[in-house]
């Protein structure tokens, strides 16, 4: 038995490959199960043998994954774009930041074409808030590069400028509220959408699910580092995240509904509502945090100065005394 377990917490490739293959077949079969409603002791011990291969893979993903984190940092050295992905910070930031911006751009085209489409205004101030959104993420990243070169290596300067950027953010984001007011205003007025198939239910979901998880993870990371530069892209992508759960609203209402769009208004007006609240709130946060930012830069930058002229004050003395 021990021999066994051991085998398990250490398998060969082999077996590593037959696991992976049989456990999405149980996984699969749970699932047809499940949908099809079949129902006796095989179906149940199919959904146990899922749970199980599913736990056995999440283990050996766990425990090899620092193997293989290793092998994988070994080979990229070899090749310069993935060493400079793995290890040059800002060549991996400006790459997830490219891609970030290739989704949502594409995503906003396609609200827009939807919105042509079925002539529904709505998906179309939606693609109008997204590409806004994606226009402020490159403003944001040229004033940042604009700065960094005006900065010229004097990190107080560089600071303050990233602040202003990050008040700016926050006015853009007060702006911005109009579009989206305008979106929301016009969704619960016109009451049920127009329908769309289910492809686009499911483009929708996918969109908000991966915005959703990356504003997360963004979340957690950027609070330790205390950048307002970084801070800035996270509370972008929380407004994106916001809208993106509103859009979702709209679009499975329109797939699910069933001619009962009259009585999701009160949903659609609580949700809107909601989502233009958070936004004019994390708006006047960063706004109220920028300057009160600035202002203490601006005290400690006076502290210094005074502290600089007193020293010279300090020297003349001494050079007076020594000369008398």
């Amino acid at each position: 038995m021990k021999k066994f377990f051991s085998y398990l917490k250490r398998p060969p490739a082999g077996f590593v490959v037959f696991a992976v293959l049989a456990a999405a077949a149980c996984i699969a079969g749970a699932i047809a199960c499940a949908a099809c409603g079949y129902t006796g002791w095989y179906v149940y011990a199919l959904y146990a043998a899922a749970a199980l291969s599913l736990a056995y893979i999440v283990y050996l993903s766990v425990r090899g994954g620092s193997a293989l984190r290793a092998k994988a940092e070994a080979r990229a050295k070899a090749h310069p774009l993935a060493e400079s992905f793995l290890f040059n910070g800002s060549f991996r930031a400006g790459v997830l930041f490219s891609l970030s911006f290739i989704v949502n751009v594409a995503y906003a085209l396609l609200c827009g074409v939807l919105g042509i489409a079925l002539r529904a205004s709505w998906y179309g101030m939606f693609s109008f808030y997204y590409l806004l959104l994606s226009a402020l993420r490159c403003g944001l990243l040229a004033g940042a590069m604009r700065s960094r070169r005006r900065a010229a290596g004097d990190a107080r300067g560089l600071l303050v400028s990233r602040w202003k950027l990050y008040r700016l953010c926050g006015i853009a984001l007060f702006v911005l509220e109009f579009a989206l007011a305008a979106a929301v205003t016009v969704m619960v007025a016109v009451g049920r959408p127009a329908p769309v198939s289910e492809v686009m239910a499911i483009a929708s979901a996918a969109y908000t699910f991966y915005k959703v998880i990356s504003a997360a993870v963004a979340f957690v990371k950027v609070r330790r580092l205390h950048d307002p530069l970084l801070q800035a892209f996270r509370n972008i992508n929380l407004a994106d995240a916001a809208v993106s759960l509103l859009s979702l609203q709209v679009t499975l209402v329109a797939v699910f509904s069933q001619g009962e769009g009259e009585s999701m208004k009160p949903l659609n007006a609580a949700m809107g509502f909601f989502v233009c609240l958070f936004t004019i709130a994390l708006g006047a946060w960063m706004i109220a945090e920028a300057g009160a930012r600035l202002r203490k830069l601006q005290k400690e930058e006076g502290v210094t100065e005074k502290d600089k002229a007193g020293d010279a004050r300090d020297e003349n003395a001494s050079a007076e005394d020594k000369s008398n």
